[in-house]
């Protein structure tokens, strides 16, 4: 937080003003009591400061070890009656906090609470959840909502996200991350819950069963943006919100079990196994049009699935995976080169399938050759970016790496950015 001072000053100099508040404790204890007491003066201080001048906040972020940190007791020393409104004189469960669009709530612990009522949220447009939420936080789930974010709850009942999404009519993007169904059993056919409005969907660091049972959940009706972080996490120190990520093995994992038309973008993130995954996938979305594939470990094998077959008189071969793609991008991954997105580009331009847009970001520079760029360009591609990564050689016998960028944009002579004629050499 910044000293109060400043906040006390930039609050006088606002006016009317609306605010951006953000209050950042991290989510766990200090663990010296006198650290700890130090900070939970201070930031009972902070809201002390804040409290009058919550009608102007519009946007609010809040990261606490335990959402009792927005509370303050009552200064006299009887027991208020249970719902009391006098009970507690809260910081966010207020009225006062009608006008929020945008909040974010991240606790390490959420605590039960004795209100009996609560206000009536009617202008939030995005709601960000993150800790093991308690279930009267549904109160903050708007009508008018249009951008949710449930996260970092290991025991999310199924029941609870349907009864969300039920009551937020006007959502438009849904995003789970580090969340885990409670019992992910055997999709129900009344389970599936369709939005008019929603069109985009994202599962980031969750379990395959929890990603499958989200996706046949949500991802019908006018879903056609769907991403999956694969990622997985293991936490580095007990106690501390350090973690360490690693790509998951989704070898034999089937994500889909009935096709999708509907579905237009996909991203694929932190994933690796054999082709058969990426195949599989891909076939149950035959209105795919932009495809991004992220830190999977790709070789050439996985994006053979891309390329057109024909037979020797120039057929066709049926079926086409992906006929309506146009755009494909690849990150990050070191033993993809130019050469297997050249055979793709190719393949489909002659099938009449091309591709529009390519984009290599994070490749090794030796497996980038001019010709294979040109010939790319050549075969439909209008958009061409390609960001390479190599290594030259340092003082002291040590490797320091470089980065350049090779781009059909127009600005660049000849398709290249400065200095780039030496980078992108033919291997």
């Amino acid at each position: 937080m910044c000293p109060l001072s400043t906040v006390s000053l930039s609050l006088q100099q606002s006016a009317n003003a609306t605010l951006d508040v953000t209050a950042d404790q991290g989510l766990f204890t200090d663990p010296s009591p006198v650290l700890a007491a130090e900070d939970s003066t201070r930031t009972t201080a902070f809201y002390e400061i804040i409290r009058p001048h919550r009608h102007r906040i519009r946007c609010l972020k809040i990261r606490a070890p335990s959402s009792h940190s927005l509370e303050r007791e009552n200064q006299n020393d009887t027991q208020p009656h249970e719902g009391s409104p006098e009970s507690f004189d809260d910081f966010l469960w207020s009225s006062i906090l009608s006008n929020l669009e945008y909040l974010e709530l991240a606790f390490g612990a959420w605590e039960d609470y004795r209100h009996s009522e609560w206000p009536i949220v009617t202008k939030l447009q995005e709601l960000r959840l993150y800790g093991p939420w308690k279930p009267w936080t549904r109160f903050l789930v708007s009508p008018s909502l249009k951008h949710l974010t449930l996260g970092d709850h290991p025991q999310l009942a199924l029941g609870v996200v349907r009864d969300i999404l039920f009551s937020t009519p006007a959502l438009e993007s849904l995003t789970f991350s580090d969340v885990i169904l409670a019992n992910p059993q055997q999709l129900a056919s009344d389970d599936a819950v369709s939005i008019t409005s929603l069109t985009s969907l994202s599962v980031i660091r969750s379990s395959s069963d929890t990603i499958k049972r989200i996706v046949e959940t949500v991802a019908c009706g006018s879903v056609h943006e769907l991403s999956i972080n694969f990622t997985g996490r293991e936490l580095s120190r007990p106690g501390y919100d350090w973690r360490s990520f690693h790509p998951v093995n989704v070898t034999g994992f089937r994500m889909f079990s009935t096709p999708l038309p509907q579905i237009r973008k996909l991203d694929l993130v932190s994933c690796e196994g054999d082709p058969s995954f990426l195949e599989t996938t891909l076939d149950y979305l035959p209105g795919l049009k932009q495809l991004k594939i992220a830190s999977a470990a790709l070789t050439n094998r996985h994006l053979k699935v891309l390329v057109v077959q024909t037979l020797i008189n120039g057929e066709v071969c049926e079926p086409i995976r992906c006929p309506q793609l146009t755009c494909l991008t690849i990150e990050n991954e070191p033993l993809i080169g130019s050469k297997i997105i050249r055979c793709i580009a190719r393949s489909r331009n002659e099938a009449s399938f091309p591709l529009r847009s390519v984009a290599l970001r994070g490749v090794d520079a030796e497996k980038v050759s001019q010709e294979d760029l040109q010939c790319i360009c050549d075969s439909g591609v209008i958009d061409l970016t390609v960001t390479v990564f190599g290594k030259d050689n340092a003082t002291d016998s040590e490797e320091s790496e470089w980065s350049s960028v090779w781009s059909t944009d127009e600005e660049s002579e000849d398709g290249l950015a400065s200095g780039d004629e030496d980078v992108i050499a033919e291997s």
